[in-house]
C-alpha cells in the first residue's frame, strides 16, 4: 500500500538524530495524516511569528521569572492558549495546526507549542512527562521553573510534581522521581501524542485511524511487542485478517507467558476456523 505524503515525511523526520529532529514538523505530520490535509510550512511560520513577537518583549529581560512571565503573558493572556476542558477527548486537541488555530488543546500539544516557541528564542525549555499530565520546565544552573501550558502557564512546584507521581504510582521515591523528571526525547513526546490519539480513536471505535496511530508508534519503536499485538487486533477489525493473525502469532511467540495469551489463542482459533470454513 502506498504511503501518504504525511506518513512518508513522518518516517523521514523521526530517523533524524535527536538534536536535528524538528518536533513541531513531526507533530504536525500526525495531524496532516489524520485530517488528510496539511501545510507544514504554514504551521512552522505561525510558530516563527509567535516567537518573533515574544523576542521583542524579552530584549531587556535577564531573570528567568521575568522571561517566563513575559512569555506566559503573550501566549496565555493575549493569544489565549488554554486547555480544552469542555471537549477534552476531541481528536483535534492533538492536532498541532488545529491547536494553533483554536488555541485550545491537550497538555502535551500546548507544551510542544511552548517548547517550540522557547527553542526559537534560545530558551532552556524542555518537557516534563508527568503521569497523566504533561508540563514544561525552564532550567538554569540555579533553578528549575515548571510551567503548565494547559492551565494558563500556572507554575508548579517540585512538591506538586512529586504529588502527581505519587498519586499515579502509589509513591514517589527519589529514583522514580529522577526517572520521571528526566526530559523526554522528541520521539517519546511523539509516542505520547500518538497514544493519546490511539485511545481517543479506540473509544470512538474508529479502528482505521487507531490502526494508523499504531503503525506510526511502531515506526518509532519497532520492538514494542504490545503495539504489535494491538496492530494485529486492529488489522482484524478493519478486515486485514491474514496480516492481523501474523502480528498476533508474533506476539504469542515473543511473550509466551502473557496474561492475555489464552484469550488471544482462543480468538486466533476462532478466526482461523472461520477462514478455513470460507475456503
Amino acid at each position: 500500500m502506498q504511503q501518504s505524503p504525511a506518513r512518508r515525511r513522518f518516517r523521514m523526520l523521526i530517523h533524524l538524530p535527536e538534536e536535528e529532529l524538528p518536533l513541531a514538523d513531526a507533530a504536525f505530520c500526525i495531524a496532516w495524516e489524520d485530517q488528510g490535509i496539511g501545510e507544514p510550512e504554514a504551521v512552522l511560520q505561525q510558530l516563527d511569528a509567535i516567537a518573533g513577537t515574544v523576542r521583542l518583549r524579552l530584549e531587556d529581560l535577564t531573570q528567568p521569572h521575568e522571561v517566563i512571565a513575559a512569555l506566559n503573558a503573550y501566549l496565555f493572556t493575549e493569544l489565549g492558549f488554554r486547555g480544552n476542558v469542555a471537549d477534552y477527548h476531541n481528536p483535534a486537541n492533538s492536532f498541532l495546526d488545529r491547536v494553533l488555530e483554536t488555541r485550545t488543546g491537550l497538555p502535551i500539544v500546548l507544551s510542544v507549542i511552548y517548547m517550540e516557541v522557547g527553542w526559537r528564542l534560545g530558551l532552556p525549555i524542555s518537557g516534563v512527562a508527568l503521569p497523566g499530565h504533561f508540563i514544561t520546565r525552564y532550567s538554569t544552573c540555579n533553578e528549575e521553573i515548571f510551567v503548565d501550558p494547559f492551565n494558563g502557564g500556572r507554575l508548579w512546584s517540585w512538591s506538586e510534581c512529586e504529588q502527581q507521581v505519587s498519586t499515579a504510582y502509589g509513591g514517589a521515591t527519589p529514583t522514580l522521581m529522577q526517572q520521571v523528571m528526566e526530559p523526554p526525547s522528541k520521539r517519546a513526546i511523539l509516542s505520547r501524542m500518538l497514544r493519546n490519539l490511539k485511545q481517543t480513536y479506540l473509544t470512538g471505535k474508529d479502528f482505521s485511524r487507531a490502526l494508523a496511530t499504531v503503525e506510526r508508534l511502531l515506526l518509532l519503536d519497532p520492538d514494542d511487542i504490545l503495539e504489535v499485538r494491538d496492530r494485529g487486533l486492529l488489522r482484524v477489525q478493519v478486515g486485514q485478517v491474514v496480516h492481523g493473525l501474523e502480528d498476533l502469532e508474533q506476539y504469542t511467540q515473543t511473550v509466551p507467558h502473557a496474561p492475555d495469551l489464552t484469550e488471544l489463542q482462543q480468538y486466533v482459533g476462532v478466526l482461523t476456523a472461520g477462514m478455513a470454513a470460507r475456503n
